[in-house]
């Protein structure tokens, strides 16, 4: 009698706890990667640019986030591959060139890329306009070589942008931004210390 009662005992314990653990959830479906592919060229000529780096940022970048990224070709060809769907940012960058950002128009930051699960983005042209460089020395009125000098480069704006801007009259000159490629025709060099500024 008792050894029956044991074995009751042990077996309803069983079906308790066999009755009680979770049954496992099915395998979450992971959605497919994107590939984003295309080519990287010189603005004025269309030649291939190789070794450009290409990158795609999270919009809402969070610091766990990674930066997928591809080095470009001698053809100019770059493919980012196992991207998660997702809101990017996308530029191309090179030495010696001004960062071309995705589908940018003059000084803006671009258009975001929007990537569908499985989705394959093709021919993509980034076009890299040569980065200016502006060298010299900055001199006193007696010659003497000046320290500490903060020099700007400014563009002034033409006749038609002075025109949309005639409700703002502060903005004569501005700061170069990048991507213009016309810079070094349109630039007053402005010297300046904290006592007075000369352009």
């Amino acid at each position: 009698m008792l050894h029956a009662l044991v074995t009751y005992t042990a077996a309803l314990a069983l079906l308790i706890q066999i009755t009680a653990s979770p049954t496992p959830k099915p395998a979450e479906k992971v959605p497919p990667p994107c590939t984003v592919s295309g080519r990287v060229v010189t603005a004025a000529e269309g030649t291939p640019l190789k070794s450009s780096r290409v990158v795609l940022i999270a919009e809402h970048r969070q610091r766990e986030s990674q930066v997928y990224a591809a080095t470009s070709h001698s053809d100019g060809r770059f493919t980012i591959k196992d991207v998660p769907a997702g809101l990017y940012r996308f530029l191309a960058t090179r030495t010696g060139y001004v960062d071309q950002h995705y589908q940018a128009n003059g000084d803006d930051t671009g258009a975001v890329l929007a990537l569908q699960a499985g989705q394959e983005v093709k021919d993509i042209l980034f076009r890299m306009n040569l980065a200016a460089v502006f060298t010299g020395r900055v001199n006193d009125e007696d010659g003497e070589p000046m320290a500490l000098i903060q020099v700007v480069a400014l563009r002034k704006p033409t006749d038609e942008e002075m025109e949309d801007r005639k409700d703002s009259p502060s903005r004569g000159l501005e700061l170069v931004p990048l991507g213009w490629t016309e810079v070094h025709m349109q630039t007053t060099i402005c010297f300046q210390n904290s006592s007075r500024q000369n352009c």
